[in-house]
């Protein structure tokens, strides 16, 4: 199971993260939802080819106005680090699977 339990986990989970997301054939991207504590919404984590990522939020009184690209590799890994409690809680059904 691809926990976030350490900040090096994050990097083996990006580089992984097609194989625990879902494909959008018509967006073109793997996708990953999972819990926004904060707004007490959802997080929708995209990857598109060529290693870019975004994250979109939506909620029941909120909506991000559009998808917010990370520029930068620290900018998702701090992202993912903050909210690695939603993260890991979203992977465990998925994964436990049989």
């Amino acid at each position: 199971m691809m926990l976030i339990k350490k900040k090096t986990d994050i990097t083996f989970i990006l580089e992984n993260f097609n194989s625990l997301a879902q494909w959008d054939a018509s967006g073109e991207k793997f996708y990953f939802v999972f819990a926004d504590r904060k707004r007490g919404g959802q997080w929708t984590l995209m990857s598109y080819p060529e290693d870019r990522f975004s994250i979109h939020g939506l909620g029941q009184d909120y909506m991000d106005a559009a998808e917010y690209f990370f520029e930068e590799q620290n900018q998702i890994h701090s992202f993912l680090w903050e909210n690695r409690a939603a993260f890991n809680a979203a992977l465990k059904p998925s994964t436990m699977c049989s």
